[in-house]
């Protein structure tokens, strides 16, 4: 059986704090994965590197399938163009891994939800 790794994609930032956020998705999806290996990586402005960790996944954990899945709000440049250009990249110079590419969370029924709980429990604050 081929090995599969996930790779859980942010922008990166210069805050630990903001970049910490991205880790502890990653930690609680991967029980939601027991067969694949969950890593997150960063475009740019943070460590791990999305190149390190797709070699990562090729090198050391063996993966022959990869699934990128960005942790964006929309399709900006980096989602439209960056990342593709950088996991076509990765496909030529290793064509026997299969790298996969995700959507980006975009419009969801259940964002929807997420903000519409948040702006209640705003509006219960300022009632105080």
């Amino acid at each position: 059986m081929n090995k599969e790794s996930i790779i859980l994609l942010g922008h990166g930032s210069r805050r630990d704090d903001a970049n910490n956020i991205l880790k502890t998705i990653a930690k609680l999806i991967q029980p939601k994965f027991p067969e694949e290996k969950i890593e997150f990586a960063f475009l740019e402005l943070a460590e791990p590197n999305i190149k390190n960790v797709i070699e990562k996944c090729i090198h050391e954990e063996r993966s022959k399938k990869i699934y990128v899945m960005p942790y964006f709000l929309y399709s900006g440049n980096h989602v439209s163009r960056d990342i593709p250009d950088i996991l076509n990249e990765f496909s030529i110079k290793y064509p026997d891994v299969n790298i996969k590419y995700g959507n980006y969370l975009g419009i969801d029924e259940k964002l929807t939800g997420l903000v519409t709980e948040r702006i209640e429990t705003l509006k219960y604050e300022k009632q105080r």
